[in-house]
């Protein structure tokens, strides 16, 4: 007998459960030490020529090369501690609790990036104004670079639920999806981009995004329905009302609450009214309520 097919979702904690606790690469780094091993080794055979500068240079690249591996294991283990607390958060009473102790690891309001983008993913579930206040508030610009994209990516998406593209556009253009090594999330970069420049006339950049991280790529989990979601916009946009219904056929089966929105709260009548059919073509068209006179 054949599995159900397992259905995407948004659902915040669900996705956090799939998020896997961050680690170094030992091999990685074995690799790197093997090479810094064979620079001094090129430093000693080069020393009758040119003395001590060998050693001087090897020296210099293996300190830096220290400080930068130093540098990212701090990074790596607050990163695996703040997601082993959001992990943590299953419930509203739950929630609350990781964001107090979220809260008092704070080392300053909008200084400490990864602390703020933690607490905005846990308030984003019951008050996604109060997670935009958060994320809002942090320094971009003294942020790690990798973590600043997760900032803009984040906010871009809220930005998006609350119907603000031009927002969400100002931060797609500075995300930079070569720093992000995850393939999962380097997807979702691409879906929020490509919404964000599909909404504010950009359509066919957003395809070629599209066409790299392509919603039907199973490997992306619930990424595929920012995804999708992304492709209606775009394919709307460039007249592919097929390849749109596709998208929304999908959506309609594993995160039927997108089209939903899609169809009731879409200002662009385009959007909509698919969304509408293809809510109504799969008996999801919900039931007005009469009050009684």
């Amino acid at each position: 007998m054949a599995k159900p097919k397992r259905k995407a979702s948004l659902d915040p904690s669900a996705a956090l459960e799939q998020m896997e606790r961050p680690k170094m690469n030992w091999k990685v780094i074995a690799q790197i030490a093997v090479g810094f091993a064979v620079v001094w080794v090129l430093a000693a055979m080069a020393s009758p020529y040119i003395g001590i500068w060998g050693f001087v240079v090897a020296g210099v690249l293996t300190a830096v090369a220290l400080g930068l591996g130093f540098y990212v294991w701090r990074l790596t283990r607050k990163s695996a501690a703040l997601l082993d607390i959001l992990k943590d958060a299953k419930d509203p009473a739950s929630r609350k609790a990781a964001l107090e102790r979220l809260q008092a690891a704070q080392t300053g309001e909008g200084k400490d990036a990864m602390n703020a983008l933690a607490q905005a993913q846990l308030l984003a579930q019951e008050n996604p104004h109060k997670a935009i206040e958060v994320l809002e508030k942090v320094d971009l610009k003294k942020a790690p670079a990798m973590i600043a994209d997760d900032i803009r990516a984040n906010l871009a998406l809220f930005y998006l639920a609350q119907g603000r593209a031009r927002d969400a556009r100002a931060l797609a253009d500075e995300i930079r999806l070569d720093r992000q090594p995850q393939p999962k999330a380097k997807a979702m970069y691409a879906a929020v981009m490509a919404e964000a420049f599909a909404r504010t006339g950009k359509a066919d950049e957003a395809m070629k995004l599209l066409e790299t991280y392509s919603p039907d790529d199973p490997s992306y989990g619930e990424v595929r329905i920012l995804l999708h979601r992304a492709r209606v916009y775009t394919c709307v946009q460039q007249k592919k009302r097929g390849l749109a219904t596709k998208s929304l056929e999908v959506l309609v089966e594993e995160a039927p609450e997108v089209v939903t929105q899609l169809a009731f709260a879409e200002k662009r009548p385009e959007v909509a009214k698919l969304a509408k059919q293809v809510l109504g073509a799969a008996g999801r068209m919900p039931k007005p309520k009469f009050r009684p006179h």
